[in-house]
C-alpha cells in the first residue's frame, strides 16, 4: 500500500493560491513580476519558471523552495522533507535561509552552495547533510538547465497555423520539438514570444487573410522564431494599456533582436534569442 500523499504540481498550486487571492492571471503575473503569457504557461504547465524566480515565486505561495521543487518533480518526497527540515533550523534565527541565499552573490546554485558551506563551517549541519544537500542541488541544477547535451541541436521547422484560438499553443509546440535541449530559461522565453507572435496575428486585423506560416530554427547559437502571413499591412506595435497592446512590447523587452516587414509579398515578424555556449 502507498502511504506517500499525492504531489500537487507548481501549475494547480498557482492556480489555487491565485484564485484564493482573487486575482486575475494578469495580476498575479505583475505580483510574480513575470509576463502575463509566461505566468499563463506556468499554470498550463506549457513552461517551466527560471531558479532565479523560484524564491519568490515559493514566498508567493506559502511554501519552501524544497516542497515547489518536490512540486515541479525536480526532488523526491525524502529529499524535499530533509531539505525543509534542515533549513528550518536556519529559520529559529534572526535570518531564513532562504534570506541568507538571496544576500550572496551569483546564481540560485552559487547562492545555495554558499549557504551549504557557511552552514557546514557553523556547524549547524554536518558534512554528511553538507554533501547530500550538494549532491541533490547538482542533479536539480543539470536537469532545471535544459539536460544539456554536447551541443545545441540545430534544426529548422516550418508548419501553417489556421488563424484560431489553437494557433499559439501550436506553436509552441513547434518550438519545443526543434529547440530540443537548449536551457529552460531560454525555452521559456521562446515559448512566451512564439505565443504573443502567433496570438497577434491572430486578432490584429492587419493580418486578416489566410492562413499564419511558422518558422524556427536552431543555428549557431541563435534561436530564431518568425510568423508570416498574407496580410496587406505591416504589423506595427499598438500603444500598452489596460486594453492590450502588450504582444510586441513584450517581444521588443525579452528578445535578443527582433523585427516586422514585407519579405517576398508576406508580412513578417520575428525574434530572436542568443544560445549560450553548451556548458556555459
Amino acid at each position: 500500500m502507498n502511504n506517500k500523499a499525492e504531489v500537487i504540481s507548481l501549475g494547480e498550486r498557482l492556480r489555487t493560491r491565485r484564485e484564493e487571492l482573487g486575482l486575475s492571471q494578469a495580476q498575479a503575473a505583475r505580483e510574480l513580476d513575470v509576463a502575463r503569457t509566461a505566468y499563463r504557461l506556468w499554470e498550463m504547465e506549457a513552461a517551466k519558471p527560471a531558479p532565479d524566480r523560484w524564491r519568490l515565486i515559493s514566498r508567493w505561495l506559502g511554501m519552501s523552495v524544497a516542497a515547489m521543487l518536490l512540486a515541479e518533480q525536480l526532488i523526491d518526497e525524502d529529499e524535499a522533507s530533509s531539505a525543509t527540515d534542515i533549513s528550518n533550523r536556519r529559520a529559529q534565527g534572526d535570518v531564513t535561509w532562504d534570506e541568507e541565499g538571496r544576500s550572496q552573490p551569483g546564481t540560485f546554485f552559487q547562492q545555495e552552495r554558499s549557504v551549504i558551506q557557511g552552514e557546514e563551517a557553523s556547524g549547524r549541519i554536518t558534512g554528511s547533510e553538507s554533501a547530500r544537500l550538494t549532491d541533490m542541488l547538482t542533479r536539480v541544477e543539470d536537469t532545471s538547465h535544459g539536460r544539456r547535451t554536447s551541443g545545441w541541436r540545430r534544426g529548422s521547422m516550418q508548419k501553417e497555423l489556421q488563424r484560431d484560438d489553437a494557433a499559439p499553443a501550436l506553436a509552441r509546440a513547434a518550438v519545443t520539438v526543434t529547440a530540443a535541449g537548449i536551457p529552460m530559461l531560454q525555452l521559456e522565453d521562446a515559448l512566451l514570444l512564439t505565443s504573443e507572435l502567433v496570438t497577434n496575428g491572430v486578432q490584429h486585423p492587419a493580418a486578416a487573410v489566410g492562413s499564419l506560416i511558422l518558422e524556427v530554427s536552431v543555428n549557431d547559437g541563435v534561436l530564431r522564431v518568425a510568423v508570416a502571413d498574407g496580410g496587406p499591412g505591416r504589423i506595427r506595435p499598438n500603444p500598452v494599456d489596460e486594453a492590450g497592446g502588450w504582444g510586441l512590447a513584450i517581444v521588443a523587452e525579452t528578445a535578443s533582436r527582433w523585427g516586422a516587414g514585407r519579405e517576398g509579398g508576406l508580412n513578417v515578424v520575428w525574434f530572436e534569442l542568443d544560445l549560450p555556449a553548451p556548458g556555459a
